[in-house]
């Protein structure tokens, strides 16, 4: 089970609380999936956002109740 597969995981028995994602300004075509993919909708509330002088943005999601 690779990353994606063990957030998938912790997240279907409710184990996250948080998500904190970076965005970093680079088009790099595909990327890594931040969760296996599934059927699921995760209801996340934004906290906070925060922008550093290189463009990198980091955000700040709380997991809402099902």
């Amino acid at each position: 089970m690779g990353g994606a597969g063990l957030v998938g995981s912790f997240l279907d028995a409710g184990q996250i609380n948080e998500f904190i994602i970076s965005v970093i300004p680079i088009f790099i075509g595909e990327g890594i999936p931040l969760m296996q993919p599934r059927r699921r909708q995760v209801r996340l509330e934004l906290k906070s956002s925060r922008r550093f002088s290189d463009g990198v943005v980091q955000l700040r999601y709380a997991v809402k109740s099902r």
